[in-house]
């Protein structure tokens, strides 16, 4: 996705940021996982705020959503990966400030990619990195299609073991639900990557309300391999609803009346 001129996602649906210029921070997210564990979805869901349900997993695209984090408007970029055989992985892992690891609750082999995920990231930013003394990216663990517990093959005990054992921020979620338990996975994302890049910002930390909450930014100041969770009351921050951007950060070109196509075949269907 170009900032400055946008991309034609589909013949009904046009995603662009031009209208707000070239000169916005940016944070560049890649969401990692298995066919089928619904990273489209959740990309989707936050973008438009919509559950889809049919697309076409054999494609990969990059989207954009303009936010305003402390009065300061930021361009959130998603790439919905989609890893196919002799595609090489550097396009994500040279591109992301982020990367969002994705399983299914209801699929143990999902969960196995995702750790193999896991080992792939922290190896090639230990590769990057190596003597340089930058920090890594944050690295987020997420069991999707939690609204589907009876199926459940793996614990939410296990989806959190691992997410510590990879120094990740573990959430479990669905995109077929609520979409604020979804955008505060974006958001708590986004935010990091915000105080990464600009350590001095007044951008105040989150806090992972879950079972035991976390402070991500005392966490993350920390090498990923010195990380350990802390207790602390669960707190989510959020931007007041004065202060969220509408929908028209994104501008969709309609030339179907019946349904919006929004790239990778999925069907925004319209009452």
């Amino acid at each position: 996705m170009n900032a400055t001129g946008g991309r034609k996602a589909s013949n009904n649906l046009q995603v662009t940021t031009a209208a707000y210029g070239s000169n916005l921070p940016e944070v560049n997210i890649a969401l990692l996982g298995a066919l089928g564990v619904g990273k489209s979805a959740l990309t989707v869901k936050y973008i438009t705020k919509r559950f889809i349900s049919e697309y076409d997993p054999d494609l990969e695209d990059t989207y954009s959503k303009v936010e305003i984090f402390d009065q300061q408007e930021v361009i959130v970029r998603l790439m919905d990966t989609c890893d196919k055989e002799g595609k090489e992985p550097d396009r994500y892992l040279k591109w992301a400030d982020a990367f969002l690891v994705v399983y299914s609750i209801t699929s143990r082999p999902s969960f196995k990619h995702a750790q193999q995920y896991l080992d792939l990231v922290i190896q090639n930013q230990n590769q990057r990195h190596a003597g340089t003394g930058n920090s890594e990216c944050p690295l987020v663990l997420i069991g999707n299609k939690v609204d589907l517990e009876r199926y459940r093959q793996v614990s939410k005990l296990e989806g959190a073991s691992c997410a510590k054992k990879y120094q990740a921020i573990f959430f479990e979620t669905t995109a077929a639900e609520d979409f604020q338990e979804v955008e505060k996975v974006f958001h708590e994302v986004a935010r990091h990557i915000l105080r990464d890049k600009d350590p001095s910002s007044t951008l105040k930390p989150l806090y992972i309300g879950d079972d035991k909450a976390v402070s991500t930014a005392n966490r993350n100041s920390l090498p990923r391999n010195q990380r350990s969770p802390t207790s602390s009351s669960p707190i989510i921050t959020s931007i007041p609803k004065d202060r969220r951007p509408d929908e028209k950060n994104f501008v969709m070109v309609d030339r179907n009346p019946k349904f919006k196509l929004f790239n990778k075949g999925f069907k925004i269907f319209q009452s």
